[in-house]
């Protein structure tokens, strides 16, 4: 009866599988050098609450036994992360491991962290393909994996993720259509996917009208977009569009009006293939409350008319007269303007 007692017992235990607190432990044999210390000393067996949560442990924070909360931001950690191991946490909503030097990559595990809100691993040496089960993580508001090396597509399944509102991938090798990402985006208010390997034309009239309806920051720069901008329909409808960010690609073209804008501020064309004349609905008063506006390094061509009226705030502008005719990378071709009324150089 005993040995049948001692059975049962190790068999809850198996099935409990490893604490919280065993899982950070696990974490830490990953981190090689902790220039501050601060993990390496706190991180200790020794020091936990009545409630089995680690009691005075750095970026720690924990409930009833639960970790909620990893923030080990900008300590310059090296070392191998624990994806896998992370999946242990069952009611942790925030894993911040930002600007450190963390190698490894995002497990399929991870997707099983249902309670995850906020995932920031940017500035690391994180790299490889994304899983598939990350858009299982449906109560997820921010994702961050800029400035690593991730790569590949992005997951087809990213629509899963409804609550999502901060989506930064910038600096990493991802590919395919970046249609086939945006078209996904539900209520996102800030996407960056700057300095990627993006291809495909920008044809948000075929995504998801409340993207369209709340976005206010949208970075596609540094990428291999091509075509027409906003070729589909014509220019949507943005409601809270504050930033536009499409240079440094290979878009062909008439400059959009812009003049539904209404609440944008920074506009980024340069480095492109665009052609034809500057709108002058671009530079209305009454249009937008542009405060930069960036055209360089296309073929833009003509005269602006003399009477053209820039507001006030507008700090920068520029603008190179027929590259067809000049050198495009010669910087006297280049004029800074922060005046009022906006003429030729």
């Amino acid at each position: 009866m005993q040995i049948i007692c001692l059975m049962i017992l190790l068999l809850l235990e198996l099935a409990k599988g490893d604490s919280d607190v065993d899982v950070l432990l696990e974490l830490k044999k990953g981190i090689q050098k902790d220039p501050s210390g601060k993990v390496f000393v706190s991180w200790n067996s020794s020091s936990l609450a009545s409630d089995g949560c680690p009691q005075n442990w750095y970026g720690i924070s924990c409930s009833e036994g639960s970790v909620t909360s990893i923030t080990l931001n900008d300590l310059g950690l090296v070392g191998e992360f624990d994806f896998p191991a992370i999946a242990g946490l069952k009611m942790l909503q925030n894993l911040s491991v930002s600007n450190n030097q963390l190698t490894g990559s995002i497990t399929e595990q991870v997707g099983s962290i249902g309670t995850l809100e906020v995932l920031d691993v940017s500035r690391n040496l994180f790299n490889g393909s994304l899983p598939s089960e990350l858009t299982n993580l449906t109560n997820l508001v921010l994702l961050n994996l800029s400035s690593n090396s991730f790569e590949d597509t992005v997951p087809s399944s990213f629509g899963n993720l409804e609550q999502l509102m901060y989506l930064d991938l910038q600096s990493n090798g991802f590919t395919g259509d970046v249609m086939d990402l945006l078209s996904q985006l539900g209520s996102v208010v800030y996407v960056d996917l700057s300095s990627n390997r993006f291809n495909g034309s920008l044809d948000l009239g075929l995504g998801n009208l409340s993207f369209v309806s709340a976005i206010q920051h949208l970075n596609i720069s540094h990428n291999s977009l091509a075509g027409e901008l906003f070729s589909h329909d014509g220019m949507p409808y943005f409601d809270s569009l504050e930033v536009f960010d499409a240079s440094n690609n290979q878009f062909v073209g008439n400059v959009p009006s812009f003049n539904f804008m209404v609440s944008l501020q920074i506009l980024r064309l340069g480095s492109n293939h665009l052609s034809g004349s500057l709108p002058e609905a671009l530079l209305q008063e009454s249009s937008m409350v542009l405060s930069e506006l960036d055209l360089s390094l296309n073929q833009l061509e003509g005269n602006l008319n003399s009477e053209t009226k820039v507001p006030a705030i507008i700090a920068y502008f520029y603008y190179n007269q027929n590259l067809q005719k000049r050198n495009a990378r010669d910087p006297k071709y280049f004029t800074k303007y922060s005046t009022k009324c906006l003429t030729w150089a």
